[in-house]
């Protein structure tokens, strides 16, 4: 897969095409144990999304002296914890949600029981690919799962998702939900193709402040679509996060509507500053964020 992705220097590479590629190479392994299971976590890990954490990693190493195979381990293995993550939040005792990616939920499909396994065993094949992961050597495999290991557990995604759910808002409360659910990793994969490409010091703690305001303006960015987009353009279900579904939760919990707006559109405007920092050229990395991140949050009509 990486040859033929990489034989021709001068065409411009379709890396969302290279992550589905290898991600339906690895999710191949997935069922040989219980094709049932497989076949949940195929179905969660195969759907159609953006690949948005993926990409940014890739389209970053290619301004860096290019992508090695092992780069690419570690973008899908984000989208492999990224997945997971979404399985988790959807199941009846968190979101309880009915659509993720313009399908019906992994806990709707194939049961409660083997949407939890699924999301498990997604975390822990992330973690299997990291540690066997290609043109890397030992030492670097370790420090690529104990930060991908740390981005999850206790002092990332998942106390950063139990927060979300019972800790009490306010804004400094809203702003480390965020840090933990949704910016560690990002900063997780900008610390990983830090490793991979041999990135300095100074370089690191840039793309590590990166990662944080990313997070956060994704997250607010998010908050904002649930109570302002059509579930069907989101493709997944939307009100989550409004007084109406029970307790606010997100930017919404501590923000009027127009103050969240603003203070998405100064994230969005801090996020472009970091960016012309990065230390190489980040146009194509500042074109794909704006694909997915305007600069200006959209106005309810």
């Amino acid at each position: 897969m990486d040859e033929e992705f990489m034989r021709d220097a001068a065409k411009p590479i379709d890396w969302r095409s290279a992550v589905d590629l290898r991600l339906a190479e690895i999710a191949r392994g997935f069922g040989r144990a219980s094709p049932d299971l497989g076949r949940a976590m195929s179905d969660a890990v195969l759907a159609p999304g953006k690949r948005f954490r993926a990409m940014v990693l890739l389209i970053a190493g290619e301004a860096t002296g290019g992508v090695r195979p092992a780069l690419i381990d570690a973008a899908c293995a984000i989208e492999l914890v990224h997945t997971a993550s979404l399985v988790f939040d959807d199941l009846p005792c968190m979101d309880d949600a009915q659509a993720r990616r313009g399908r019906p939920t992994t806990h709707l499909v194939h049961g409660e029981c083997r949407a939890i396994l699924a999301g498990i065993a997604l975390v822990t094949e992330a973690m299997r690919l990291l540690a066997t992961a290609r043109d890397a050597d030992a030492d670097t495999r370790a420090r690529l799962v104990a930060v991908l290991a740390g981005a999850v557990g206790p002092q990332g995604l998942c106390a950063g998702q139990d927060l979300d759910i019972h800790a009490s808002k306010d804004v400094a409360g809203i702003q480390k939900e965020q840090d933990l659910k949704t910016g560690a990793l990002f900063v997780a994969g900008f610390e990983m193709f830090g490793l991979l490409q041999r990135l300095g010091a100074r370089d690191m703690e840039t793309l590590s402040a990166l990662g944080r305001t990313l997070g956060r303006a994704f997250q607010s960015y998010d908050d904002l679509l649930d109570v302002q987009a059509e579930a069907g353009a989101l493709g997944k279900d939307t009100g989550r996060d409004a007084h109406g579904h029970g307790p606010a939760r997100g930017v919404l919990a501590v923000r009027s509507p127009a103050q969240a707006q603003a203070h998405y559109d100064a994230l969005r405007a801090e996020l472009d500053l970091l960016l012309g920092n990065c230390g190489f050229n980040s146009l194509p990395l500042a074109r794909h964020v704006g694909r997915v991140l305007p600069r200006r949050a959209i106005r309810a009509a």
